[in-house]
């Protein structure tokens, strides 16, 4: 996930910069850059519109996010279970 948000940050900064220079660019022309500008980074470009459809990429997400909530879940009632653990040693702690 970081190279993805490291590669998308320096297209982002390459955008920004054309824009600043007040570079007209064309929507055909950005599909293009973008092109290069994967291949100059030595990073695959996806020719054509790939193999797998809206549905199962929307069936992986949901997916993927549910093992993320349960893994979350998990991880708040462990922190629950440790924060009145320290609770009651507390209590037992201000009564002697």
């Amino acid at each position: 996930m970081s190279q993805l948000n490291r590669i998308v940050t320096m297209w982002l900064d390459f955008a920004e910069d054309q824009a600043q220079r007040k570079k007209q660019v064309l929507l055909k022309d950005w599909t293009e850059k973008l092109d290069q500008f994967l291949a100059f980074n030595e990073r695959e470009v996806l020719q054509g519109a790939g193999k797998i459809s809206k549905k199962q990429a929307d069936a992986k997400a949901e997916g993927e996010y549910e093992r993320y909530m349960a893994v979350q879940r998990q991880i708040k009632e462990q922190q629950g279970e440790g924060d009145i653990a320290e609770l009651l040693r507390l209590k037992v702690k201000l009564k002697k």
